[in-house]
């Protein structure tokens, strides 16, 4: 299963996450990824809105060579022309010091909706001419899979949300596998959602207090950390291609990977700790709040 962890990088580039919420020193980002690269594991999942995050992974690259796929995302702005869009993903190859990207993903529906039709042509022709290997999109809604579907017709990647809270999209995964869509599942540890201290457990997220406290309380009846329990739970979607997980040093990556070596657990220990409720599991919707 390690060859299926993606880091996620947003953390490279600028303060991220509730529970910790800083920004990895460069020399920290390195040693991590050394370590990806010696276990092998699948990739790094960037964006040109992650700060600097695409230049530090460049600055790597330009040491080591490309020695892990990329994922990065084509941001969400007005595009005037198909010049417009080549331009942004060669800013992007640009900063990664790199020639082509393994997946970029429209980073917003939005975005999408907007220029259906010039997406379309844009993506397909930067196919053609090697500057990706495949193209997709991140959503935050299952409909919105549906929708960009119906524009590509499958064979493309698509990255979703699915943690212990957020099972939404799980109904879908076998039907996109079979139309040959490359899955990617983030929001493992929902921005760090299930390690926030009880005592900031407040407003909104009184709402989960007890769940997130009876995760607590069955990783340590299992004997294993909450972040081992929640990688744990989605590793048992066999058919998702990769999964995004977030470190702040290589000592939590090494503790993930000894994770992913771990038997499977039963995800029917924690069916009841499944919630629908989007202001929850939507972090986008927390700053409104």
């Amino acid at each position: 299963m390690v060859n299926k962890l993606i880091l996620g990088t947003a953390n490279f580039g600028m303060n991220y996450g509730i529970a910790f919420g800083k920004q990895v020193s460069k020399e920290e980002v390195f040693r991590i990824l050394d370590l990806a690269v010696e276990e092998k594991v699948f990739g790094v999942d960037t964006a040109p809105v992650y700060g600097d995050a695409e230049e530090v992974i460049g600055e790597y690259f330009s040491q080591k060579g490309q020695v892990l796929k990329v994922i990065t995302k084509l941001p969400k702005k007005y595009y005037k022309s198909y010049e417009d869009v080549k331009s942004t993903l060669l800013e992007s190859l640009k900063n990664l010091k790199i020639d082509s990207v393994d997946y970029l993903l429209v980073h917003s529906f939005e975005t999408f909706k907007q220029h259906k039709e010039l997406l379309d042509y844009s993506l397909k022709s930067l196919k053609e001419q090697g500057l990706l290997k495949f193209y997709g999109i991140s959503v935050y809604h299952p409909w919105e899979v549906f929708q960009f579907l119906e524009t590509f017709g499958g064979n493309f990647a698509v990255e979703f949300p699915i943690n212990v809270f957020d099972r939404r999209f799980v109904p879908y995964i076998e039907k996109w596998k079979e139309k040959g869509i490359i899955l990617f599942a983030r929001s493992v540890f929902l921005q760090g959602l299930f390690f926030l201290p009880e005592e900031k457990l407040k407003g909104v997220f009184e709402r989960v207090k007890e769940k997130i406290l009876r995760l607590r309380e069955i990783s340590e009846k299992l004997g294993i950390s909450l972040a081992c329990l929640c990688l744990l739970f989605v590793l048992n979607f066999s058919q998702v291609d990769g999964f995004i997980v977030g470190v702040d040093d290589k000592k939590q990556l090494e503790d993930l990977l000894n994770c992913a070596k771990l038997k499977k657990i039963d995800a029917l220990e924690l069916e009841d700790l499944e919630i629908d409720d989007e202001d929850i599991i939507l972090p986008y919707k927390w700053r409104k709040q």
